[in-house]
């Protein structure tokens, strides 16, 4: 059988839907629908032959899939802001300059920006010529990391880098026309953009609306609406595992964006049979791997597409999945910043990341060691660990915001005894909660702005 070329499975996505009646989604767009607003973005609003830059802020899935495909034939750049206040918007908007945004709602856009709401029956369905796809290793999306750890920054993405990963993962997990994607994610950061949006659009699947977050939500698009493949976060089988789930008919379910916990992962596997595929990977380097988690969590498996090594304890790859503005090396490898081991011949286990090991009173401090002692506890059941400069003679101070039902003191007198005192967080602030994104990361602004009060 004939493996088609990535050009020709462009092509073929861009000529148009297979089935066009279909839905995209349920009870909402049908892929006729999508195309029809691909075909209204380009013909009234994408210049065919000036490069300019607009602003994605929406939220419907159907808008983001035809902006996507219409930005695949017309020299536009998509920036996709990681928030839609007003705040964000502006701060998009002085570093990228674009004159027009794509938004599904009203938002508070700067004045002067012209606002553009798809219509999705502008008089019969567009047909994408496949002859006008852009070189694919053009720049057609800006996406925004999730600020985790530090304030968000924007990295490029390629036509390759997001159409060629959609379309891997489609192939990877045999996705069809009949199966249904449920996801608890938005579609404005890369995980729920790769698996909420373009892998079901790669394969001609379809994507139950809405996003799912509370235990009985996802009980009911899963059980009602019959969805097959689950798209979520670590924090949603956290809140899954002290339910009664089932997950009659879901044959897949995914995790990424932060670190999925073994008990949580053990707990669906234990009310469901089915185990958590975790994918591994970041804004930048799209994603790198990925492993079943069952009874147990093993370690990581790349894709079969990345070449991989270790150098100087650090992870390498080289993959079409990473944005242009990395640097690599003369074998074209980027460097990660994510410290591993190797196990058995074709797989590696994670061991921290390298930019979390900061100098405290010029002592090394591992953040990740000091959240794992916090994490430790019995009446913990959170934790995030930062540094900040404090401009004193140690330069830097760490400090920690910890969900739990003890004290302050409590949790300093149990890290003394396992950890040095200069590791020991200077200020540590109880919550109930810590704040996350919707992507499921921790919100850095939301966390230093509580461990500043």
């Amino acid at each position: 059988m004939k493996v088609s070329s990535f050009i020709e499975q462009l092509e073929d996505i861009a000529a148009g839907p297979a089935v066009p009646g279909h839905p995209y989604i349920l009870s909402g767009y049908t892929y006729a629908a999508v195309y029809a607003m691909a075909g209204h973005l380009q013909h009234r609003h994408f210049s065919a032959e000036n490069p300019e830059t607009v602003c994605l802020c929406a939220t419907d899935r159907a808008v983001v899939a035809a902006a996507l495909l219409a930005a695949l034939t017309r020299p536009v750049t998509l920036v996709i802001p990681y928030s839609f206040s007003a705040e964000v918007l502006d701060r998009t908007h002085r570093a990228h300059g674009f004159s027009k945004a794509i938004a599904d709602e009203p938002v508070p856009l700067p004045s002067g920006v012209e606002t553009i709401l798809p219509d999705s029956k502008p008089g019969g369905q567009s047909i994408l010529a496949p002859a006008g796809i852009r070189n694919p290793d053009s720049v057609f999306v800006k996406l925004f990391t999730g600020g985790s750890t530090r304030a968000p920054r924007t990295w490029s993405k390629t036509i390759d880098n997001l159409f060629g990963e959609a379309i891997y993962h489609a192939r990877k997990l045999s996705v069809t026309p009949d199966d249904r994607f449920a996801a608890t994610v938005p579609a404005y950061h890369i995980y729920g953009l790769l698996f909420s949006v373009l892998t079901p659009l790669a394969a001609g699947a379809s994507i139950i609306d809405g996003e799912p977050t509370y235990p009985r939500e996802i009980q009911k698009a899963v059980s009602r609406d019959r969805a097959s493949i689950l798209v979520s976060i670590p924090l949603h089988y956290k809140m899954l595992a002290g339910t009664e789930f089932t997950a009659e008919g879901l044959r897949c379910a995914l995790s990424s964006a932060a670190r999925l916990e073994a008990a949580d992962s053990r707990a669906f596997y234990r009310q469901t049979e089915l185990g958590i595929t975790e994918v591994f990977g970041s804004t930048e380097t799209g994603g790198i791997a990925t492993r079943l988690c069952t009874h147990d969590q093993p370690h990581f498996t790349p894709f079969d597409c990345i070449e991989w090594k270790i150098k100087d304890h650090l992870l390498a790859i080289r993959s079409d999945f990473i944005s242009p503005e990395l640097p690599v090396d003369e074998n074209g490898f980027f460097i990660t910043s994510d410290r591993v081991k190797a196990v058995g011949p074709n797989g590696f286990a994670l061991a921290g990341r390298a930019d979390r090991i900061v100098k405290v009173g010029g002592k090394r401090v591992d953040l990740e060691e000091v959240r794992s002692a916090i994490t430790g506890m019995q009446d913990v059941t959170d934790a995030a660990v930062i540094c900040t400069e404090n401009g004193g003679t140690r330069g830097n101070e760490i400090r920690a915001i910890v969900a739990a039902s003890i004290s302050s003191s409590e949790i300093r007198r149990h890290l003394r005894q396992r950890i040095p005192d200069y590791a020991v967080p200077r200020h540590i602030r109880i919550v109930d909660q810590i704040p996350v994104s919707p992507a499921g990361k921790y919100d850095s602004t939301e966390i230093r702005k509580l461990l500043n009060q």
